[in-house]
């Protein structure tokens, strides 16, 4: 083995090297796994934008409907509706029979 290597070999397996390495190795893995962590918490977040976006369309979609129902049940409506198109008509006093 060339002596180069030797002495770098030497020089590594000290004590206080090999811990400076692994702490320099543990430290490069923890920064890769923060930022890592911080590309997905703005990714989670930015769809949490989405979902919320989405959740407020809906919910406005929803409102629209309840008021457009509210008004094709209206009894004036379907009152005209039953007069004007299927021609009904309230029954007199005396077309009424009264079961016991």
């Amino acid at each position: 083995m060339p002596p180069v290597i030797q002495q770098l070999l030497q020089w590594l397996l000290r004590p206080r090297t090999l811990v400076a390495v692994l702490l320099c190795g543990v430290l490069v893995i923890s920064s890769l796994g923060v930022g890592y962590t911080s590309h997905l918490t703005r990714n989670m977040y930015r769809d949490l934008q989405a979902l919320q976006q989405d959740h407020d369309d809906l919910e406005h979609e929803y409102e629209k409907l309840l008021l457009e129902r509210s008004a094709w049940a209206d009894y004036t409506r379907l009152d005209q509706l039953a007069h004007n198109r299927l021609e009904m008509a309230a029954p007199t006093p005396d077309e009424m029979v009264v079961l016991k």
